[in-house]
């Protein structure tokens, strides 16, 4: 989760806690210790009907590739930590929306066209590979949740 915080005083203790300088500070559960967890959640659904998980209805966000440096028409697209991509959080509406490629389905994809640094790549730059089950999966996730 990330926040902010106006107060001072409050931002002074979010520094001492190490959560940065601000004005964003980061928070996280840096592990988990799933011996301590499990028997909790387990107790939790018996004893409260309690979900783990309660997922929302549908995608909200996608991480969406975007160019690392310039991109040449021709190109292959390489994988995940790579020189050609990083991903950007857009909302799952503008995703669909403006046709951005997720960074999931980037890997392998031929550029049809020249892209610069830092522009977000579209299905309209590339050309997928045949046959990806990545593909077929997104397709099935689009028809279960229209934009």
């Amino acid at each position: 989760m990330i926040g902010t915080h106006d107060d001072p005083r409050q931002r002074h203790y979010l520094e001492l806690y190490k959560l940065g300088k601000g004005p964003l500070y980061s928070f996280s559960t840096p592990n988990h210790l799933c011996h301590f967890e499990v028997p909790h959640t387990i107790a939790r659904a018996v004893d409260f009907a309690d979900a783990a998980l309660t997922p929302p209805a549908g995608p909200r966000v996608d991480v969406v590739a975007t160019a690392k440096r310039d991109l040449k028409a021709g190109g292959i697209v390489d994988g995940l930590g790579g020189y050609d991509t990083y991903g950007v959080a857009e909302t799952h509406a503008a995703t669909r929306a403006l046709g951005l490629l997720p960074i999931g389905v980037a890997e392998g994809c031929v550029l049809l066209r020249d892209v610069g640094k830092d522009a977000v790549l579209t299905y309209d730059d590339v050309r997928l590979p045949p046959g990806r089950l990545i593909d077929e999966l997104r397709g099935e996730q689009n028809d279960l949740f229209p934009a």
